[in-house]
């Protein structure tokens, strides 16, 4: 491992061993209710209305679990292939998408209810947005593309504009609490349409195996390591900005709780299942067998419909702040077009190859923003000891 691995791997694992550590204190230190029986709520500088407990729980799965999930059936497969039983795979795939990872997003999201007229705090955020949602759309439609089995020029573009199209339209009309519990409720439709459906022949025989050497060696590898602060950190303040957006009115322990333990429980559940369907999974091909046509179109409708909810949510918080750095003269439902076309453009730089490594764009940003992170766990150090 050479010095810069080291930095990632020390910095990463410190990064996130801190903010897990800060989420279960703030959980089990923070009441819920004063003396009087009132709720201990959340407080967030923001003119969004609390979203009551149900809408807020498909809020947070739209700022990003829904996108994660989409991608993450290829790196359970990845791992089965490296050698992990189905338990250390499934194990592997549910930590990388859950818990720790929402760990950073949630002491951050803290941050940003304090801080919510930070120049800086918005400045993050938007760069985040833009390029987190240009490599997640050129991620997302390369997957797509590879299901439908075409690859016709010009049609990984097409679907992106759509989704971002629908997305602005969503924006513009005020659709995203709409669409937010639309995400939320396809994603059960999606399991459960996939569990009921027979998609290929196979025997089913009850995951078993236990956490072994090889698990831990590999979930605490440099390349995990790098995941974390390089792909996970880039994201953070956009979805930090997301949650802040939202959890007004929500009490410390419904935040933490929510934040920490949905996305680990749905990424276990639809690594479960899709471990189940691995082969099918890494084989839907439209274009070359029709039999696949039923879990292609499900796994297609969902991948859209949650890159579309989460494209929403960020063109919601981008436009705010547009709105606030430019002291009102672009008003948010004119930037909304701005948001659109940074995107697509970006996306068309991946896409046509004239960035080849997308993913360095993470890199790069991820270290921009550890300034943020840290100034973050500060804030939330600071908070420990207020309680």
């Amino acid at each position: 491992m050479d010095a810069f691995n080291q930095f990632v791997y020390i910095a990463g694992a410190l990064t996130t061993a801190v903010c897990i550590v800060l989420c279960l204190v703030l959980f089990f230190a923070c009441r819920s209710r004063d003396a009087k029986g009132r709720r201990i709520e959340l407080d967030s500088k923001t003119d969004e209305q609390p979203w009551p407990l149900g809408l807020w729980i498909a809020g947070v799965f739209v700022a990003g679990t829904g996108v994660a999930l989409m991608y993450a059936p290829a790196d359970l497969v990845g791992y089965i292939g490296e050698g992990l039983n189905p338990i250390e795979s499934i194990t592997m795939v549910a930590l990388l998408n859950g818990a720790p990872v929402w760990a950073l997003y949630s002491v951050m999201g803290l941050w940003y209810m304090k801080h919510m007229d930070s120049k800086i705090g918005k400045l993050a955020a938007m760069l985040s947005t833009v390029l987190g949602m240009s490599i997640s759309l050129w991620t997302g439609m390369n997957t797509v593309a590879r299901f439908i089995g075409l690859s016709f020029p010009g049609l990984k573009f097409m679907l992106a504009a759509i989704t971002v199209t629908v997305a602005m339209i969503s924006a513009r009309n005020n659709l995203l609490k709409g669409m937010s519990k639309l995400a939320f409720l396809v994603f059960f439709v999606a399991f459960l349409a996939v569990l009921s459906t027979p998609l290929t022949d196979f025997e089913f025989n009850p995951i078993t195996g236990r956490i072994t050497g090889s698990f831990w060696r590999e979930y605490f590898c440099g390349a995990t390591a790098a995941s974390w602060i390089f792909w996970f950190l880039s994201w953070t303040p956009t979805v930090s900005r997301w949650l802040a957006h939202i959890s007004k009115g929500r009490t410390m322990k419904e935040y933490i709780a929510g934040t920490m333990l949905l996305p680990t429980v749905l990424a276990a559940v639809w690594m479960a299942v899709s471990w189940m369907y691995q082969d099918v999974i890494m084989s839907f091909n439209l274009a070359q067998n029709i039999a696949s046509f039923i879990p292609c179109v499900i796994f297609i409708i969902s991948g859209i419909l949650f890159m579309t909810g989460t494209l929403d949510s960020d063109c919601k918080v981008f436009t705010e702040d547009l709105e606030f750095l430019s002291g009102g003269k672009i008003q948010r439902r004119a930037a909304i077009p701005y948001y659109g076309l940074f995107v697509l453009f970006v996306f068309s730089l991946f896409i046509s190859g004239i960035i080849r490594k997308p993913f360095a764009f993470n890199e790069y940003s991820s270290l921009i923003f550890m300034p943020l992170m840290v100034m973050s766990i500060v804030e939330c150090v600071k908070l420990v000891k207020e309680r």
